[in-house]
C-alpha cells in the first residue's frame, strides 16, 4: 500500500490523464455507441415490416397499423411517420370498377327506378318532392324502392369512407426522403456533430499527458549533485516513457473511436436509405401534376353526379299546365 501511494504521488499527472481518457471513453460508449445500436434494432424492425409490405401484390390494400406500431419505438421515427402519413392518400377509383363503382351504379339505377315510379304515379301532375317519405308509405313498391335506395346510399358512403375498399394501394404526395432524413433520424438523436470531435479530443488529451510528463520530469531533474544524476536521469526516462505510453493509448483510442463512429453511422445511413426506398416502393409517390389531375377528376365526377340528379328531379316534376 505505501508503494502504491508513492507511485500515485510520483505519477499523479499521468493517472489524471488516464482517468480523463477513461471518462471520455465511458461517455462515448453510453451516449453514442449504445444508442446507435438501439437505433439499429429499431430501424431493422421497421425495415422488416416494410419489406414484407413491399413484397405484396401491387393492388393489395395496406394496413398502416404495423408501421405505426414499429415507428413508436423511436420518437424521431414516430414524428417523421406522423408527418409522412398525412401525405398518404387513397387513389380514386373508377366509377365502373371495384366495389365502390358497383355501389355507385346501384345507387344510380335505384334512383332512376324510384323517380320513374313516382312520375308514373303522378299521372302528369306536379310531384311534391318534400313529401317523398309520406308518398312511400301509401305505395308498397315505392316504399320498397325508397328503402333500397337509402340502403344503397348508406353502403356507398361506407365504402367511400373505408380506404380498404379501394382497388389500389395508398399513394404519397411526397417522397420519403423529405420526411425520413438522415439529419432527423440519425445525426440529431445521436449528436453526431459532437461525438465526431471525440477522437480529436482524445489526441489532444494524450498530447497534454505527454507534455505534462515531460514537464514533471524536467522539474524534478536535479543536476547539482553529480552522484544523483544517474538516478535522476533514470527517473526522467521512466517518466517520459510513461507519458509517451499514455499518449500512445490516447491516439489508439482516437483511431478506434473514429473507425467505430464511421462504421455505426454508415450502417444507420444505409438503414435510413433502405427505409426511404421501401416507403417509395410501397406508397408510389406521385408528382403535383398527378395530384391536380385527381382533384380535377373528383370535381368532374361530382359535377356529373349532380347534373344527373338534377335531370332526374326535372323529369319527375313536369311543368304546370298552361291556363
Amino acid at each position: 500500500m505505501p508503494d502504491l501511494m508513492k507511485h500515485l504521488a510520483a505519477y499523479w499527472h499521468l493517472w489524471t490523464v488516464a482517468a480523463v481518457l477513461g471518462l471520455i471513453a465511458l461517455h462515448y460508449l453510453v451516449r453514442f455507441v449504445i444508442p446507435a445500436l438501439q437505433l439499429k434494432n429499431q430501424l431493422h424492425a421497421v425495415n422488416a415490416t416494410l419489406s414484407q409490405l413491399a413484397s405484396r401484390p401491387a393492388e393489395t390494400s395496406i394496413d398502416l397499423t404495423p408501421i405505426h406500431q414499429d415507428a413508436q419505438l423511436n420518437p424521431a421515427l414516430d414524428h417523421a411517420w406522423q408527418a409522412y402519413a398525412r401525405t398518404l392518400q387513397a387513389p380514386w377509383q373508377s366509377a365502373d370498377n371495384g366495389p365502390v363503382g358497383a355501389a355507385r351504379q346501384r345507387v344510380s339505377h335505384l334512383s332512376s327506378q324510384f323517380f320513374a315510379h313516382m312520375n308514373t304515379n303522378a299521372d302528369g301532375g306536379r310531384l311534391d318532392l318534400s313529401a317523398i317519405e309520406g308518398l312511400a308509405q301509401t305505395d308498397t313498391q315505392l316504399a320498397s324502392l325508397w328503402q333500397e335506395y337509402n340502403q344503397a346510399v348508406e353502403t356507398l358512403q361506407k365504402l367511400e369512407a373505408n380506404p380498404r375498399t379501394h382497388s389500389g394501394p395508398w399513394q404519397a404526395s411526397q417522397y420519403a426522403e423529405h420526411h425520413f432524413t438522415e439529419q432527423a433520424l440519425v445525426d440529431s438523436p445521436l449528436q453526431t456533430h459532437f461525438f465526431s470531435h471525440i477522437p480529436g479530443i482524445l489526441t489532444g488529451v494524450g498530447i497534454i499527458g505527454t507534455f505534462t510528463g515531460l514537464i514533471a520530469g524536467l522539474i524534478g531533474f536535479d543536476v547539482s549533485n553529480p552522484q544523483q544524476v544517474q538516478n535522476e536521469l533514470s527517473q526522467l526516462v521512466q517518466t517520459v516513457g510513461h507519458a509517451f505510453l499514455v499518449s500512445a493509448l490516447a491516439i489508439t483510442l482516437a483511431m478506434v473511436f473514429t473507425w467505430l463512429e464511421k462504421s455505426l453511422l454508415t450502417g444507420r445511413y444505409r438503414q435510413v436509405e433502405q427505409l426511404q426506398q421501401h416507403l417509395d416502393t410501397i406508397f408510389a409517390p406521385h408528382a403535383g401534376e398527378q395530384h391536380l389531375e385527381r382533384l380535377t377528376l373528383a370535381t368532374e365526377m361530382q359535377a356529373s353526379l349532380s347534373l344527373q340528379i338534377l335531370q332526374q328531379l326535372r323529369a319527375a316534376a313536369p311543368a304546370p299546365a298552361k291556363r
